[in-house]
């Protein structure tokens, strides 16, 4: 919007203020009624970019996208009875039935061996694949659990005393609901038995839970902070109410966008509804700061209105086209869920942002003309008078500045490689949560539930390649070598299974001469079901799987992603070293695309960043027809993402899915307080060229206290996200209000400098 067109509209507000009241209430009821299809997805699993498709992420862990891995490990000292297992059963088929889920691999359907005679015969664990019935079939079931090397670390717990089950239950159902159903259900059997339950289910209902939670009460924490900012700042009820009925309604506008596109609220959206209420605020401290500049009578109170609005409707418009520009910066990122973030935000900043050029005046005008002893108490607080000495003091010391900004670039160059990232939705949650319990118990129990697999290829896809003697000894060798790392937990492949086999009929382990023995039980394995040693191989044996569930062994819990990435480095070199020449391998597994997304952050980070800087910078450089003052807007910036990014590494807080947004949001939004601050001082400058400490206390004079308050506002409003139990939304509201806090203290102390040196003075004066 150009000076003219706000202008117009700013008039047309105040002349005309229930019309534009009346058609903003319109909106804003039309934007509620979309709301109630607006959802919460919580599977941190949607935002790998292949589950956006039709395609699987790879045949590994298709069945990971498609459906939901629910894990039950029960324990107790009646388990291992007739009463005890027949309970057992019962309850994942209770659990089967009520999550509709695909038939539970679990110990009773493993496929096993056994020697019958002179032969050998594949059975399940349990007679018949059901819960023993008599103590025959205890007595069978007890005894090849004990045998059978596969068992521990994966049906059962590594030490034999639990029993553990696998359910497949297809995603879509909502997540609290199947949450409440699994509770339900396990209190039932609760008491002689000790269940735990882990999983997708219960993280992502946890993480609804969270998001939920943490997102209303963030929205009533920053409501009552605007309140108290803005009464706190001008000692008036208008500054309190109309600023909270403005944001509510662009936050509105925003939700009800995302609703009619059908789009969710995610772990990285989440972040939109309460920093929208936030940073529309800022907004109305501009206008209002204009507006109790000076006293006004009921004759002229329209024309004062009128002059007011329109005086920092530049501000305005240029403050929300820089936030939306940094914003948009985000649809460079892969990840859907960040471009729905940023375009449903820009939404809500140009909903706040008109709403403050034309409901905001409306409502002015129908309240009582501005009393001169307001005006005066503005005018005359300490904040203005600390103020009024800065200046000058800053102009007399401006070596300091780009000084500052020299170590600031150079500090953030050198620690820069040192920031992290983290993709482990186990350690968004607070240690505390009732699933990290869980998840470290069944660990403990079991080993982990993270898995990977690795593919082996024969040359040129030869069939029968790996029932051949000598690459089964081999890759046999190669398998004891990674199995004895304490990092895996369990592992099976066609090899190890052959000597399973092998040991059972013939007495030895890793015989694989009997050509006729390893065909034979790969044909059973290739018909093996349910059980989950199945597709061990292609049917024509010319590709071989080694599947392997890694845990950390040191700390006995689950993986993070830095022990992923350590693990599989330790893989990749057995791997080359073990594998014979000609043999091509491959590892997949879900920690391993949850690295490729991490990897995929810091791309995405980089370009944002860059393309932020570029872009605000760039439209800086046309408003002032200044590369220089161009160059100055973004200083702020420059020195506020340097001093976040040393705040990350020394206090180790990785990118993750919405930090990598703090930059371009911070950018958008901390430039605010440099395009106001170089506006008012280039109309110094050509007021005063001659004297740059006049124009350095008049900048600050009337910019700095507009400028301390919006970013006291924000700050304040965003600091309720370091409340939040959600790690993600933590980490986004420490950085934001330290990025933010350091942007304003940049534009105080470096600006004012900076932009009175004489280039600054000549250019201004074109």
């Amino acid at each position: 919007m150009n000076q003219l067109k706000t202008t117009f509209l700013v008039r047309f507000s105040v002349e005309h203020p229930w019309i534009v009241i009346l058609s903003a209430a319109l909106i804003t009821v039309l934007s509620v009624f979309p709301l109630t299809h607006l959802s919460v997805e919580a599977d941190v699993e949607s935002l790998l970019p292949a589950a956006e498709t039709d395609e699987p992420i790879s045949e590994t862990n298709i069945d990971q996208v498609r459906y939901d891995q629910l894990a039950i490990l029960v324990q107790g000292e009646t388990l291992f009875t007739i009463e005890g297992l027949s309970r057992y059963s019962d309850l994942i088929s209770r659990l089967g039935e009520e999550l509709s889920a695909e038939e539970a691999v679990g110990p009773f359907r493993m496929v096993t061996m056994e020697r019958a005679g002179s032969r050998l015969r594949p059975t399940t664990m349990s007679n018949g694949g059901i819960a023993p019935e008599n103590q025959q079939d205890l007595d069978d079931f007890l005894r090849r659990l004990d045998e059978d090397p596969f068992t521990r670390g994966l049906v059962s717990s590594r030490d034999g005393s639990a029993l553990v089950a696998y359910l497949p239950v297809p995603k879509g159902r909502p997540y609290l609901e199947q949450d409440a159903v699994i509770r339900g259900i396990v209190s039932e059997f609760e008491g002689d038995l000790d269940i735990t339950v882990t999983g997708n289910i219960p993280f992502s209902a946890e993480t609804e839970r969270y998001l939920t939670r943490d997102a209303l009460r963030l929205m009533a924490w920053v409501i009552l902070t605007i309140v108290l900012s803005y009464y706190l700042g001008f000692r008036a009820r208008r500054a309190m109410f109309l600023p909270v009925i403005l944001v509510i309604s662009g936050t509105l506008w925003s939700l009800g966008f995302m609703s009619l596109l059908s789009w969710k609220l995610t772990v990285v959206s989440i972040v939109s509804p309460p920093l929208v209420l936030t940073l529309g605020s800022s907004y109305s401290i501009h206008i209002l700061s204009e507006y109790y500049r000076q006293p006004m009578l009921s004759e002229n109170k329209r024309e004062r209105i009128i002059e007011a609005v329109t005086g920092v409707s530049g501000t305005i418009v240029m403050a929300s086209m820089t936030t939306i520009t940094g914003l948009l910066c985000l649809l460079l990122a892969t990840m859907p869920q960040t471009r729905q973030f940023a375009v449903s935000t820009s939404v809500g900043i140009f909903a706040t942002a008109l709403l403050s050029l034309s409901l905001f005046p409306a409502f002015l005008s129908l309240q009582k003309p501005v009393e001169e002893s307001r005006v005066n108490r503005v005018k005359t607080d300490f904040l203005s008078r600390w103020l009024e000495h800065l200046g000058p003091r800053l102009i007399r010391r401006r070596w300091p500045a780009p000084l500052i900004l020299i170590v600031l670039i150079t500090v953030f160059g050198i620690l820069i490689p040192g920031v992290e990232s983290n993709t482990s939705p186990i350690s968004y949650y607070p240690a505390r949560s009732a699933v990290i319990r869980e998840l470290k118990k069944f660990s403990l129990e079991v080993g982990g539930v993270d898995e990977l697999t690795v593919t082996l290829t024969a040359p040129e896809n030869e069939a029968n390649f790996f029932l051949r003697p000598e690459i089964l000894t081999t890759i046999y060798s190669m398998e004891k070598r990674i199995g004895a790392d304490p990092d895996i937990s369990h592992h099976i492949s066609l090899a190890s299974y052959l000597s399973f086999a092998s040991k059972t009929i013939l007495g030895e382990d890793g015989d694989f001469s009997n050509r006729g023995l390893n065909l034979l039980v790969g044909r059973m394995l290739l018909s093996g079901g349910n059980s989950p040693d199945a597709r061990l191989s292609d049917e024509s044996f010319s590709e071989m799987k080694l599947k392997l569930r890694i845990f950390n062994g040191a700390g006995q819990i689950s993986v993070d992603e830095n022990e992923t990435r350590r693990i599989t480095e330790k893989l990749r070199r057995v791997l080359d070293e073990e594998i014979p020449e000609g043999i091509s391998w491959e590892i997949t597994g879900m920690p391993l695309e949850f690295l490729k997304l991490s990897e995929t952050m810091r791309r995405d980070f980089l370009i944002s960043t860059l393309a932020a800087l570029a872009a605000i910078g760039l439209v800086c450089t046309i408003a002032f027809r200044s590369l220089w003052w161009g160059f100055l807007a973004i200083v702020p910036m420059i020195a506020g993402i340097a001093a976040t990014f040393i705040l990350m590494t020394i206090f180790s807080i990785p990118l993750d899915m919405t930090t990598i947004m703090v930059s371009c949001v911070a950018i958008g939004v901390g430039v605010d307080d440099a395009i106001h601050f170089l506006l008012q001082n280039r109309g110094q400058l050509k007021e005063h060229p001659e004297n740059p400490e006049t124009v350095a206390r008049e900048s600050l004079l009337r910019t700095g206290r507009p400028i301390i308050l919006t970013t006291a506002a924000i700050v304040l409003g965003l600091a309720w996200f370091i409340l939040a139990e959600f790690r993600p939304i933590m980490y986004f509201g420490v950085l934001i209000v330290f990025t933010l806090s350091s942007a304003c203290l940049a534009t105080l102390f470096l600006l004012p400098p900076l932009a009175g040196r004489k280039r600054s003075v000549k250019i201004a004066n074109r």
